[in-house]
């Protein structure tokens, strides 16, 4: 999509890159999945993403004075022959030839949405007032992995000391706030 078409179509430009973000992952992840090959696509599109997912990369591979061959150059130039599967290195390729080296971090993230739905596995976004040793991660992961059905539980863990103490847990669009914080304000309410 050329600066100019980008520019005509305003808002809707992010919506039709976010549909066809969403193409390349599903195709992708169809293949991987037809392929018995999912986990080596997850590794290698985040091999991808690190080398090729930012601004700089899709600024200088998009930069229409290039050639063709000099696109290609210069990804030899950073991913080494063998860095990633041979289809993986073509699915970049062919992202840069059509300048849709920006999808990538999204096509990465929805494959991994994809992936996890596949393999069972759960997100859980967890908020401590300080950091929790191994026996507590699995302490936690174990009680959300419950919750979930028994799901495979994956911390995504962050800290916070404004919640003084206890946890506070996303999965998807699910909050549990066991947060001291949280039920000091509930306390604070009931009193007021």
């Amino acid at each position: 999509m050329g600066m100019t078409c980008r520019a005509l179509l305003g808002g809707k430009g992010v919506a039709i890159r976010g549909a066809a973000a969403r193409r390349y992952a599903q195709a992708i992840f169809e293949i991987a999945r037809d392929t018995n090959t999912l986990d080596k696509w997850l590794s290698d599109l985040k091999t991808l993403n690190r080398i090729f997912g930012n601004d700089n990369a899709v600024d200088t591979l998009d930069d229409p004075k290039l050639t063709g061959d000099n696109q290609r150059t210069i990804m030899a130039e950073h991913l080494p022959k063998g860095t990633v599967s041979d289809l993986a290195e073509n699915m970049l390729k062919l992202l840069v030839q059509r300048d849709r080296l920006s999808l990538l971090p999204r096509i990465v993230q929805l494959f991994q949405e994809m992936y996890n739905k596949e393999k069972g596995i759960v997100i859980a976004h967890v908020t401590t007032a300080v950091p929790l040793d191994e026996a507590h991660k699995r302490s936690v992961a174990e009680q959300i992995s419950r919750m979930a059905g028994g799901k495979q539980v994956e911390l995504r863990l962050t800290e916070d000391p404004r919640i003084l103490g206890g946890i506070i847990t996303r999965i998807g669009d699910e909050l549990i706030d066991a947060s001291v914080a949280s039920r000091l304000a509930d306390l604070q309410e009931r009193l007021s």
